[in-house]
């Protein structure tokens, strides 16, 4: 079992406003807003932990927060919510509590995990959300983007981020067209059952859901997730 009060304490030390949006079975889910004082226009939204087996996420949206991101605020506003899944974490379990896949469920507000994190971002609109997951059947890193203008540049951020490690080479079996190796469409045949779907669909015109394989060092994941992030930011 992991130790999730561990993730409330680095949360709490954070220099940024922190926010409890919600709590589940006794585990608080937080919410942090980034922003210098002149508020930059264009708002990301950043998300871990849906899955709770997928603790590079988590790590990612932690190490994020605790970095220098002085320049990135000249620009940019940060939604992010560290760890979307707080029984999963701590449990190691892909569900919550109940044994819903979470990412599965935004087309309801039955699952408490669900309605928390809908009624956070009820009211805003973003220009990019990145939700950060692995896969334990992966040998290299694959990513989905969804994007309302469909200028698509996942070819291009795979590409930059290939020193990390390697492009998987198999199809994730997710019905997902493919725009190159290792970069697929988030397809409209998943309705708004996903998280980045959801947010395509609803509140955001770029998404991007980045996956990196399980069997990848800890340290190695969180790498890649925070390369595609910087990367794309640099498209912004």
């Amino acid at each position: 079992m992991r130790n999730y009060v561990d993730i409330a304490s680095r949360v709490k030390n954070l220099n940024g406003p922190v926010e409890l949006i919600g709590t589940v079975h006794d585990y608080p889910i937080y919410q942090i807003r980034l922003a210098s004082s002149a508020a930059a226009p264009v708002p990301i939204l950043l998300t871990g932990g849906v899955h709770g087996d997928e603790p590079a996420g988590v790590a990612a949206t932690l190490q994020f927060l605790e970095r220098d991101n002085t320049e990135l605020l000249k620009r940019f506003t940060f939604v992010v919510i560290p760890c979307i899944n707080p029984y999963g974490y701590v449990h190691g379990t892909r569900e919550n509590r109940e044994g819903v896949d979470i990412n599965r469920a935004f087309d309801t507000m039955d699952v408490p995990e669900v309605a928390i994190v809908k009624k956070a971002i009820a009211q805003t609109q973003f220009s990019l959300a990145i939700d950060f997951h692995e896969d334990y059947d992966a040998t290299g890193f694959y990513l989905y983007e969804g994007k309302r203008d469909e200028a698509y540049i996942g070819v291009e951020l795979a590409d930059a981020v290939k020193t990390i490690g390697p492009i998987d080479a198999d199809d994730p079996g997710e019905e997902a067209p493919e725009i190159a190796a290792g970069v697929y469409k988030v397809a409209t045949e998943w309705g708004t059952q996903g998280l980045a779907p959801y947010l395509l669909h609803f509140h955001s015109e770029h998404v991007i859901i980045t996956e990196t394989p399980t069997i990848w060092p800890l340290e190695q994941r969180v790498a890649l997730h925070l390369g595609i992030l910087d990367g794309t930011l640099a498209f912004c």
